[in-house]
C-alpha cells in the first residue's frame, strides 16, 4: 500500500445525498407525462451520464416524442432543485475534507454530471476551495464505467495511479476506477455492494470518515 497523495471524489451519492432526490424527481416527471418508469430501470444507470441514461430510455420505450418530453421536463425539474436547494452532505464529508486539506492531499471531483452544474453545486455548498479541479461528464467522450473521467482527473494531480484513491458510491464508478487502475473505496449510498463491487473495490467503507483510516494505514505502510 502506497501513501495517498490525491483523492478523487465522485459527487452524486458520494459528496451529496442526491441519488434519492434524482430518482424521486425522475419518477414524478415520468408519472406526470405517462412514461412507464421505475426504480429497477433507474438503478442500472446510477453513476452513468445523462447521455447514457436518456439513450437507454429511447431504446426501452421506442417513443421518441414522449421520451424527449421526459428529458426536457426532468432536466428542468432536477436543475431547479439542484441549483436552488441546500443539498444534504454525506456523513463525514467535512471531516474528511478538512483532514485531507491538513495533510496537503490533493482533491479533485470527477462526476458524470455536467461540469457547470458540478461547479454550482459545490459552490452553493461552500466547498469549492477544497478541490484542485473538477471534471464533468460532458468533458469525456464515454461515461463511467469507462475509465476516461478518472484518468483525466488524475492528470490534474501530481500523483501516480497507485498514489491516488477514488471514492465512489456506484457500481459503474467502481468499474471505472478499477479499469483505470486506480485504487477505489466504495462508500455505498442507494446501492448495496454486490459481488462484483466487492471484487473490484480496494475496500468498502460505511461512511466518509472511514476513508481517513485507510489513508492513515497507507501512510504507515509506505
Amino acid at each position: 500500500m502506497t501513501k495517498v497523495k490525491a483523492v478523487i471524489f465522485d459527487m452524486d451519492g458520494l459528496i451529496f445525498a442526491t441519488e434519492k432526490l434524482y430518482y424521486q424527481s425522475n419518477q414524478a416527471t415520468a408519472d406526470e407525462i405517462g412514461l412507464p418508469f421505475n426504480y429497477t430501470f433507474y438503478e442500472k444507470y446510477i453513476g452513468a451520464s445523462d447521455k447514457d441514461f436518456f439513450g437507454a430510455l429511447h431504446e426501452e420505450h421506442q417513443n421518441p416524442s414522449l421520451v424527449d418530453q421526459f428529458i426536457k421536463k426532468s432536466k428542468e425539474d432536477i436543475h431547479h432543485t439542484l441549483l436552488t436547494t441546500s443539498l444534504p452532505k454525506q456523513k463525514g464529508l467535512m471531516t474528511l475534507l478538512d483532514y485531507l486539506q491538513s495533510k496537503d492531499i490533493e482533491m479533485v471531483v470527477a462526476s458524470s454530471t455536467e461540469r457547470e452544474i458540478v461547479n454550482i453545486m459545490i459552490g452553493n455548498a461552500d466547498i469549492s476551495n477544497y478541490f484542485k479541479a473538477v471534471v464533468g461528464g460532458d468533458e469525456v467522450e464515454n461515461s463511467k464505467p469507462d475509465p476516461a473521467i478518472f484518468l483525466k482527473a488524475l492528470g490534474y494531480t501530481s500523483a501516480e495511479k497507485e498514489e491516488a484513491v477514488v471514492l465512489e458510491d456506484s457500481l459503474n464508478g467502481v468499474r471505472a476506477a478499477h479499469a483505470a487502475g486506480i485504487p477505489v473505496l466504495m462508500v455505498p449510498d442507494l446501492l448495496k455492494p454486490n459481488q462484483e463491487a466487492k471484487e473490484k473495490a480496494t475496500d468498502i467503507v460505511s461512511d466518509l470518515t472511514k476513508v481517513i483510516d485507510y489513508i492513515k494505514i497507507a501512510e504507515k505502510k509506505d
